[in-house]
């Protein structure tokens, strides 16, 4: 009778871990659902600026996989890249069907590109100028390695973006935070905040600390104010709104000018 309870115990026990473990992990996605949801937005992005790429040479500073230079490619350009840890992010990092030439992509970072001066008939740059150590430098050394009558395009994202991974984080990662802070002593030896709950990391760290830093330093007119110090600005693309791709998805994506997860401009030198 004993040994009969003990396995219906042990049954229910295994089963409210599965259970529990389930509703944990529940919010996250697989990899390939990450990278489908992750293609669409930078399908949406591409679809807006690709008419004002100049045919030549293209340089994709912060190539990630080289998603964006396999775009360039097809539409007839000698395709470069650059990353800190190139195929580590970006659509198609764990399997990809992109082809591009591996020769051609470079580990280095924007404050010091490898290249010759005036090398590259196009520059591009998304969702990279976020994360960089000096953005002034960076703008300088895409400004040298491009052709003086090359374009410049840079993407970055919007406070608009910066609300979405707010509400998102709120919606689905708050039981998670509230059990990591519960149990933080017996799984790490960091000091947790309990405002870290519900006041989530900025999408620049360690650059910056939380999300309410890039509410407040990601709106276009700041952005605007950074890249025409160094390039004369010709147009400002809002392409889409898109939620976030690691989670459950919000909402689905959609064409707003107004409300747009990124901004890209379209630069030419001064």
């Amino acid at each position: 009778m004993k040994i009969r309870e003990s396995v219906v115990n042990n049954s229910y026990f295994c089963t409210m871990k599965k259970f529990l473990l389930k509703l944990y992990y529940y919010p996250l996605l697989s990899p390939e659902q990450t990278n489908a949801h992750q293609k669409r937005a930078r399908d949406c992005e591409w679809e807006a600026i690709e008419p004002y790429i100049k045919q030549g040479t293209f340089l994709d500073v912060g190539c990630g996989a080289g998603y964006s230079m396999f775009k360039a490619q097809r539409i007839g350009c000698e395709v470069y890249g650059i990353d800190p840890d190139p195929q580590g992010h970006g659509v198609g990092r764990r399997k990809s069907e992109y082809t591009v030439p591996v020769e051609n992509i470079a580990q280095g970072f924007s404050e010091q590109l490898p290249y010759e001066n005036n090398q590259f008939n196009t520059v591009y740059s998304s969702h990279v100028l976020e994360h960089v150590t000096n953005m002034q430098q960076s703008l300088l050394e895409i400004k040298r390695v491009c052709k003086a009558d090359g374009i410049i395009i840079i993407g970055v994202p919007t406070a608009t973006m910066a609300w979405i991974n707010w509400i998102t984080q709120l919606v689905f990662t708050t039981h998670q935070k509230i059990v990591n802070t519960l149990f933080s002593p017996f799984i790490n030896t960091g000091k947790t905040f309990w405002w870290e709950i519900f006041v989530p990391r900025s999408h620049s760290y360690p650059n910056k600390k939380t999300v309410i830093a890039d509410i407040c330093n990601y709106s276009t007119k700041k952005w605007k104010t950074h890249i025409e110090k160094e390039f004369e600005i010709q147009t400002i693309i809002k392409p889409c709104i898109y939620p976030y791709p690691e989670y459950r998805q919000l909402f689905k994506i959609q064409k707003n000018k107004r409300f747009s997860s990124s901004v890209f401009f379209v630069c030419i030198q001064k």
